[in-house]
């Protein structure tokens, strides 16, 4: 309950953040290019600098036990999500690809992060970043597969996408993080204070970002179509829930409760944004997918602190 209510607060601040950046997008005090340029400063420099300074704490096991824990549920997380969107999304309509790809993909670091870092601190961050790493590497995998009519990649574009993931920024922080988390390296107070100055802009460059894209893409549109509230019932709460149900369990084999809500929080957040970006790059509806983005980024805020409520009483169950 607790939980979900720090949620409930924060994704408030949120919406004002949001409302922010669609308001300064209206108004033409912020145009296309800005808003892209101040996307690409956000998921290049600040999320990984957030990811790496969550690591910039002291070696313990048990940090080490949560993050494979964390690792693991997003891996059974992402495999669930597939499975759903295969079930509930059927072939034939033109959008498809752009359905599944819409329900299965979050925006686990975009909002994730200035949830879960607002709500745990720099250890929910930590913990996190085994979840990014894990939908990264779906991401570039599965995602390209799938919005790329199918899997028609040619042996080099496969490689390319491998590349990509093992050198993307996230990445990259994830691995210097934990190399200096095992051998106990810090960096020098005149680094790190700035880093940490810069990482205090992750939640309102994010918001302000997604507000934006949100006055592009005409919400008006996107709330006039049926069939993206049915995606994004199984995107936020239907699927997230069952989640909820199957994970909450695992605490009986020594997962932390506070793990499986981050887990959730990550497999509960809006659509990705990279759902616009793969649209464009392999010829999909990317209407759509930015219709699809601008709705599930409004209703995420209010059916993420459901999903803990619902946690939370799946816990409370399981101690009766």
């Amino acid at each position: 309950m607790e939980s979900a209510m720090v949620i409930a607060y924060q994704a408030l601040i949120m919406f004002i953040l949001l409302a922010v950046g669609y308001f300064l997008y209206k108004k033409k005090l912020v145009g296309d290019e800005a808003t892209k340029q101040f996307s690409n400063i956000a998921i290049s420099l600040i999320n990984p600098i957030v990811i790496f300074n969550a690591y910039q704490t002291e070696f313990d096991p048990t940090l080490l036990k949560g993050l494979l824990w964390s690792g693991g549920l997003a891996v059974a997380a992402h495999v669930v999500l597939i499975i759903a969107s295969v079930v509930f999304v059927k072939k034939g309509r033109s959008q498809w690809r752009v359905e599944r790809f819409s329900m299965i993909y979050s925006n686990c670091a975009f909002m994730g992060i200035p949830l879960v870092e607002a709500t745990f601190g720099s250890e929910g961050v930590f913990y996190l970043t085994g979840f990014i790493t894990v939908f990264n590497t779906f991401l570039w995998t599965h995602g390209v597969i799938l919005m790329n009519d199918g899997g028609k990649r040619s042996t080099s574009e496969t490689a390319k996408s491998l590349v990509k993931i093992l050198l993307s920024p996230a990445i990259l922080a994830v691995v210097i993080g934990l190399i200096m988390f095992f051998t106990g390296l810090r960096l020098p107070s005149f680094i790190q204070i700035p880093l940490d100055y810069l990482g205090s802009m992750n939640t309102p460059l994010a918001m302000l970002v997604s507000g934006a894209t949100i006055a592009k893409a005409g919400l008006l549109g996107g709330l006039k179509c049926k069939r993206i509230y049915f995606v994004q019932a199984f995107k936020l709460l239907i699927v997230p829930v069952l989640l909820a149900a199957l994970f909450v369990p695992m605490t009986i084999f020594g997962a932390d409760p506070m793990i499986i809500n981050i887990v959730l929080i990550a497999a509960a957040a809006p659509t990705a944004s990279s759902t616009i970006m793969f649209a464009y790059k392999y010829g999909q509806d990317a209407e759509y997918a930015s219709n699809q983005f601008a709705l599930s980024t409004i209703a995420g805020i209010i059916t993420m602190p459901i999903v803990l409520l619902v946690s939370g009483a799946f816990s409370q169950l399981m101690v009766f």
